[in-house]
């Protein structure tokens, strides 16, 4: 049996065949043109977006970072020249002298709250830690002997903790109704001999903290929901700007590299909302040591994504546009070339079958299916000069040899 007849003429297949690229020349030609389009054009998208997400990324990481080095700096900055003014107020003749009467030292620390209006209150004891005197008169006659602020300012200038403070919450209150927060600032007082005699004190409202950063950060940070926290040493929020909507602070920044001073992250809020973290921590200004906060400026990296997800939205839609065009193309050509193929075997079909008048097709051109078609043509051409020269060979008479023929000898017999 023929294995050749059992194959399908080009007619006889069934018209999914097309579909097939194991069967079809054309089939495989778009899988290959348009499945390497849309590869490729998925990883354009993926690579655009990623380079756009870097790029938009570095300069509004570094401005959120530099917003919350100027917040950091500007406390630092204020806390220092307030502790300076209040060093400066120590030295003042009426505060050194144990013979100044109370209400003139009164008006001496009622001066400091005027040209200082972010000085809730400010104290002057004597060197057992007793208050003598205080602004409006307030907390006089209190023993202080036990507050870390007396303890420590008896050498040295003291900044404490941002805390509450009972004896003040009353008097002061907050836009928001919370309870105010206070930093206190002490110096040494010593008299003409250099000898202990007391300590001043102040109580720093920290909502002149809050001023600062309403200062830096800028209507269009607002608007873009850009939030402003600081936090203590602990990672207790001491300010919040509220501005990226959520109820209550999120916990203290955690960047991957925890000795950074400085830097910008990404950092997952309430589970799956996404921020972009600039942070800053206290370096101190000059002589004194900082207050050892950390501030973190943070603004969601919505915008951001949209930006990206606009871009690759773009990018695919043109890519598979041109996938599309490209599978078209790739089909068309391929029709031209699987037609062509087909004439050739259908005029091989005819030639098998004993069809003389049939002509291998010449395409013109000097391309690779014309060559073939050449060297195809010329081969059929050869093999039919060569069955005309056998031909006359095979209609000859043949000549079957004779048998030989024994001759006994009969001479006996006669």
């Amino acid at each position: 049996m023929n294995p050749r007849a059992t194959l399908p003429l080009p007619g006889d297949e069934p018209w999914w065949w097309l579909l097939d690229p194991r069967r079809s020349l054309g089939a495989r030609a778009v899988l290959v043109a348009g499945g390497g389009a849309v590869l490729g054009t998925l990883l354009l998208t993926w690579v655009a977006g990623a380079a756009l997400r870097r790029q938009l990324e570095r300069p509004l990481g570094a401005s959120l970072e530099t917003l919350a080095f100027q917040l950091s700096d500007t406390l630092d900055r204020g806390v220092y020249e307030r502790s300076r003014a209040l060093q400066f107020a120590a030295t003042l003749a009426p505060l050194r002298t144990a013979a100044t009467p109370a209400a003139e030292r009164r008006r001496v620390l009622e001066a400091l709250l005027v040209t200082s209006p972010d000085l809730a209150w400010v104290g002057l004891t004597d060197a057992d830690g007793k208050i003598t005197s205080g602004t409006q008169g307030w907390l006089e006659g209190t023993d202080a002997s036990a507050q870390s602020w007396f303890r420590s300012a008896q050498t040295q200038p003291f900044t404490g903790d941002v805390r509450e403070v009972p004896e003040l919450a009353r008097e002061f209150r907050t836009p928001d109704g919370e309870a105010p927060r206070f930093l206190a600032l002490a110096a040494p007082v010593t008299n003409a001999d250099g000898k202990f005699t007391g300590v001043l004190v102040a109580q720093l409202n920290w909502s002149w903290a809050r001023d600062a950063q309403a200062s830096l950060l800028t209507e269009a940070a607002r608007r873009s929901r850009t939030a402003v926290t600081v936090y203590s040493p602990k990672g207790e929020a001491l300010l919040d700007s509220g501005a990226s909507g959520w109820t209550a602070p999120p916990a203290a920044p955690a960047p991957p590299d925890g000795r950074a001073l400085r830097g910008f992250f990404w950092e997952t809020i309430s589970g799956d909302t996404d921020h972009l973290t600039g942070f800053a921590r206290s370096r101190g200004f000059r002589n004194f040591h900082g207050l050892g906060t950390t501030v973190a400026v943070r603004q969601p990296g919505a915008e951001l994504v949209t930006a990206v997800a606009a871009l690759r939205r773009t990018i695919l839609g043109w890519g598979l546009a041109l996938a599309a065009a490209l599978a078209a193309g790739a089909g068309i050509f391929a029709a031209r070339v699987t037609r062509r193929l087909s004439a050739v075997g259908a005029a091989a079909d005819r030639i098998r079958t004993g069809d003389v008048l049939s002509l291998m097709p010449r395409p013109p051109g000097d391309h690779e299916i014309a060559r073939m078609c050449g060297a195809l043509d010329a081969m059929v051409e050869e093999f039919r000069a060569k069955q005309e020269k056998l031909a006359p060979e095979k209609t000859r008479p043949e000549i079957l040899p004779q048998p030989v023929v024994k001759v006994r000898d009969v001479s006996k017999f006669v």
